[in-house]
């Protein structure tokens, strides 16, 4: 892709839904999307969680490749337990565990610093955001910094020197922690390095939406906020001598959907007689289960039969909303497991994948409102996480937590430009790449943005159907150059149906 593009800024707002965003939520986003870019079908990566989607968009690849499946997931052979990535503790304990091979994919941090270009990361995030965007960046020498929890910031001599300038207290900032990332950058990072890309990611409408849910007025505030922090960051590069080769991208990990209904998975198979924990450190334990809205489920031992029985334990409980387990044969779209769908077709395939996914499904029988006004009622389970029914959630495959934001506006980008065509997570770091005229390596699998075949080409939507059980799981997306992009999944009742190639 020939470019001018010389520098690139990416500010992310965890958490946010693009069919909230308007000209009466966020202005300044909506300006900046109507001059530039905007991405109508942009997905996340499955399970769609924070810390599994950042390090798809670092590493421009799903968990199949780079070996991180959502915010926590269980390798064999190496512990009881499961691997978490809530604090960058958690990152190196489980680095040390797996020799140094956690994250299995470069990163768009490794392929700058090979290349000689400075890269940063400035997050109001939680702990463990810094590690997904940019791991093992210290090391690197290159720059991280978390407003929230200022602890976590290298080099020192920078960390030190934004904590005096801006008066971040030891024990972070609690309120406005968007602008403040953003004024980090603003006078601390750009000044000294001009990073030939910058990651500015923003916290804050994931955690309300978590906590108030969608329609609630923290929310919209929060979605100000950040709208605020948009209209700085268009100023400050309108401002720049560079603002000809400098590219703005607006982006989130995932969207929300809300809790309609709780379910503890691990205690459900329990009390049907099954040997269910969350760890394998009890050796009756015979399954291990990973929370969420997609449930991944490890067998201690292979049993074809065991993992068909918790099938047909799933298939008839209320929150039962898809199944999907390993490839049968490579290649195919079915799941090892009669009645799944291949994981493989979500890009969460692979040695680390469990060997039954279960996708929560919804509370209602479509995406209306229902009598409590939430809007997108579905399953979940919390797990340790006290997340409450009416707050916000995500982790499925649900179009309202699958879907997310790409806004694009500067250098090497159209002007005024809508694209219908799908686009994911996993293309942001390569496009990043060729917009830089550096080249990216084989193991980023997403395609550069806009560059490949015209926007204006028919679209050919395709469904993908189980086969083999009463209740049918289906994919819906989009066929394009020989690849199926899913835009959704869930089930469908009624008699099964052979299943449709992509």
């Amino acid at each position: 892709m020939a470019s001018d593009a010389r520098h690139i800024v990416v500010l992310g707002i965890d958490g946010l839904r693009p069919d909230l965003v308007t000209e009466g939520t966020m202005p300044h986003l909506a300006a900046l999307a109507s001059d530039g870019t905007w991405n109508r079908r942009h997905t996340t990566v499955f399970p769609s969680e924070t810390r599994g989607a950042l390090t798809a968009l670092a590493t421009g690849a799903t968990a199949q490749v780079n070996g991180i499946a959502g915010n926590q997931f269980y390798i064999r052979g190496t512990s009881p337990d499961q691997v978490f990535t809530e604090t960058t503790h958690d990152w190196w304990a489980a680095d040390e565990r797996l020799a140094g091979n956690l994250v299995k994919a470069p990163s768009i941090s490794e392929v700058l610093h090979q290349a000689g270009r400075p890269f940063a990361v400035v997050t109001s995030s939680g702990p463990g955001a810094l590690p997904a965007l940019n791991w093992k960046g210290q090391q690197r020498g290159q720059t991280g910094f978390n407003v929230r929890h200022p602890q976590i910031g290298y080099p020192h001599s920078f960390a030190a020197r934004a904590h005096r300038s801006l008066k971040i207290p030891a024990g972070g900032i609690s309120a406005d922690g968007p602008m403040t990332a953003f004024r980090v950058f603003e006078r601390e990072v750009w000044p000294y390095d001009k990073p030939a890309a910058t990651i500015l990611w923003c916290t804050e409408v994931d955690s309300v939406s978590h906590l108030h849910g969608l329609q609630s007025s923290q929310l919209r505030e929060n979605m100000q906020a950040c709208d605020d922090v948009i209209g700085e960051l268009r100023a400050w590069r309108d401002a720049q001598p560079e603002r000809d080769s400098i590219t703005l991208f607006i982006v989130s990990d995932h969207g929300h959907v809300t809790i309609g209904g709780t379910v503890n998975v691990a205690d459900a198979l329990c009390q049907a007689g099954f040997k269910a924990a969350a760890s394998f450190n009890d050796h009756a334990t015979q399954v291990l289960v990973r929370p969420g809205r997609a449930v991944g489920l490890w067998l201690k031992h292979d049993d074809p039969v065991l993992l068909r029985d918790i099938r047909d334990f799933m298939m008839e409980q209320v929150w039962f909303g898809g199944a999907f387990s390993p490839a049968s044969e490579p290649g195919s779209i079915s799941g090892a497991v009669d009645g799944s769908l291949a994981l493989e077709l979500l890009g969460a395939g692979g040695e680390r994948a469990p060997g039954l996914f279960v996708h929560l499904g919804k509370t209602l029988a479509d995406d209306q409102t229902d009598q409590a006004g939430h809007v997108d009622s579905v399953f979940y389970d919390p797990g340790d996480n006290d997340l409450r029914i009416g707050g916000g959630t995500h982790g499925g495959l649900h179009r309202g937590e699958f879907t997310a934001v790409l806004a694009g506006y500067g250098a090497g980008l159209a002007q005024g430009r809508v694209s219908d065509a799908p686009s994911s997570i996993t293309d942001i770091a390569p496009t990043i790449l060729s917009l830089l005229g550096i080249d990216a390596p084989k193991t980023m699998t997403g395609r550069v943005l806009g560059g490949d075949a015209p926007e204006s080409e028919e679209l050919a939507y395709a469904e993908i159907l189980s086969a083999g059980a009463h209740k049918t799981t289906f994919l819906t997306g989009i066929k394009r150059q020989g690849h199926f992009h899913v835009s959704e999944g869930g089930i469908q009742k009624g008699q099964p149906t052979e299943g449709l190639a992509p």
